[in-house]
């Protein structure tokens, strides 16, 4: 037996002190003996003795390049919890030689790191070498549908699916792929597949939703209740059973359940909400940190407060200060930024309505307008931009997606509104009020005019839209400031909107002002586009 052997026989006893010995002796008369190095750096990690363990591993690479001999000295790397180190030797290891001892330890070493990109691109590795792994299978499909890698994550779910039929979990998380494709009949097909394996709470939420998108209201309403008895401390199946019922004007089951998951997701400070009875020795603070769209749309409620109580404040963002200020002298705005305590009372805009019984099917103030804009700011734009003898025209075509579910498709490509430029950019003025990075999509329209510099905050576009004579807009927070300015607005809706637009309505029972166009599938904005012209022909 040769004395590399030997000190492998002794290291495989735990005898690890005369392994060492052995070890030394080999090194002393031949320092770059790699495997006599690499011997040692495994005993030290045996030893817990990383450290150590490191520069044996280190230079037994460098004298050896081997995949295993790289991947070993990753394992190192990685046990001393330097990961970024640990993943470049361990990807190189596992990708020219494969090794699964290896791949899991990299695995290990990119969860550190939440490295979820070089995640997936292992699991299609360990897959290659392992292709029964139903494990392996759910993960990649579960990182795939994270990184929205929706090609893989198809192709995955189906291999999966065809090993696994009765993987209630995968046919649901399916669905949800094949959902934010806009393959809704398909995602539907998956959550009752699901559904029918496992009755349990995901995909009766996901039906809930689904059938509300699908406009199968009463079924809706079915999966959403039993989601709600299964879930009873998750606050969104209740919120999307009020969506469900607002959608069917049902104010008096909905309405209830949303404002009370609005305070829900109001912040920490949000303490001792009021019980509608008048304190007129007390402070009241209105949380409205919804949307910008809902703090507008809901501000026509703040008079039925005057009198309640001796004062009123009001949180919101500092883009919608000045206009409050100036339609709402009575309030105080506080920034939604800080934290405000110095109140006794708390309430959102939305419990308004539920205190003072305005059901809105029966009557909602402030139709024709309730805000209103200096002349003076009005005339200053007016001069600058506005003063023109052809219509002039405000365009908004992208809307954040928060609340992603209901917002997957509101906004529109710009090149949508290619035939009505072409149509009418030699008689109409366009303007673009949008507000956000998307603004320079229509750099490539030389013809409209970009407001976005000129916008600050909600007063100057409230100045903008003063000066128009109509809005075109996808579902976003100006359709809501042209509404409380009653300046005529086009609002264009994907087939599965926001509740406050209904289902069939054509005008808004919100805004006499606002119009509305409706696709007549989802993500079909060719077919809103082809009504939009046939009124704008009617007006211009």
């Amino acid at each position: 037996m040769d004395k590399l052997q030997e000190a492998i026989e002794l290291f495989n006893k735990r005898k690890y002190d005369a392994a060492l010995f052995i070890l030394d002796e080999i090194l002393e008369k031949d320092e770059n003996d790699f495997s006599a190095l690499r011997q040692k750096g495994k005993i030290f990690v045996e030893m817990c003795q990383y450290e150590k363990a490191l520069p044996y591993f280190e230079k037994a690479y460098e004298l050896n390049k081997t995949p295993e001999y790289e991947g070993e000295l990753g394992v190192c790397h990685y046990l001393l919890k330097q990961y970024d180190k640990a993943q470049i030797h361990l990807i190189q290891s596992v990708v020219e030689k494969y090794d699964d001892y290896f791949a899991r330890t990299l695995e290990k070493a990119l969860l550190s790191k939440h490295n979820d990109d070089a995640m997936l691109g292992l699991k299609l590795l360990m897959y290659e070498n392992n292709p029964k792994d139903i494990y392996i299978l759910r993960d990649i499909t579960n990182i795939a549908q994270k990184l929205k890698k929706f090609d893989i994550a198809i192709e995955f779910f189906e291999i999966l699916l065809e090993l696994c039929p009765d993987d209630y979990v995968a046919w649901n998380n399916f669905g949800l792929v094949l959902e934010e494709l806009n393959r809704w009949d398909e995602a539907y097909d998956c959550y009752k597949k699901s559904l029918k394996l496992k009755d349990f709470f995901s995909p009766n939420f996901n039906l809930g939703i689904m059938s509300r998108k699908l406009h199968l209201f009463s079924d809706s309403v079915k999966y959403l209740k039993k989601a709600v008895l299964q879930n009873p401390n998750s606050p969104q199946p209740r919120y999307s059973l009020a969506m469900s019922y607002l959608m069917m004007k049902d104010f008096e089951k909905g309405y209830p359940l949303y404002a009370n998951h609005m305070t829900k997701i109001m912040p920490y400070f949000y303490k001792n909400e009021w019980d509608g009875n008048a304190r007129p020795d007390s402070t009241l603070c209105i949380f409205a940190t919804g949307g910008l769209g809902d703090m507008i749309m809901f501000a026509r409620y703040f008079d039925y407060l005057i009198g309640n109580f001796k004062k009123i404040y009001v949180l919101l963002p500092k883009t919608l200060h000045s206009i409050i200020k100036a339609n709402y002298p009575f309030v105080e705005v506080i920034d939604s930024d800080i934290v405000f305590t110095n109140f006794d009372y708390a309430i959102t805009p939305m419990h308004i309505l539920k205190f003072f019984n305005l059901d809105f099917t029966k009557f909602v103030p402030g139709q024709k307008g309730y805000l209103e804009v200096s002349d003076e700011l009005v005339n200053k734009f007016k001069l600058k931009f506005f003063d023109v003898k052809c219509p002039k025209v405000a365009i908004n075509w992208h809307g954040n997606r928060e609340g992603t579910r209901t917002f997957f498709n509101r906004s529109m490509p710009i090149n949508k509104f290619e035939p009505i430029f072409e149509k009418y950019k030699d008689r109409i003025m366009f303007y673009s009020i949008q507000k956000d990075e998307s603004h320079k999509e229509i750099e490539k329209y030389p013809f409209v005019v970009d407001m976005y510099n000129q916008i600050k905050t909600f007063e100057d576009t409230a100045a903008i839209l003063k000066n128009c004579d109509l809005l075109i807009s996808i579902d976003s927070s100006p359709v809501h400031m042209a509404g409380a300015l009653n300046v005529p607005t086009y609002v264009m809706l994907p087939y599965s909107n926001e509740w406050r637009w209904f289902i069939d309505d054509k005008k808004s029972i919100w805004y006499d002002s606002v119009e509305i166009f409706r696709q007549n599938k989802e993500a079909d904005w060719d077919s809103v586009i082809e009504k939009v012209l046939v009124e704008l022909d009617g007006r211009f």
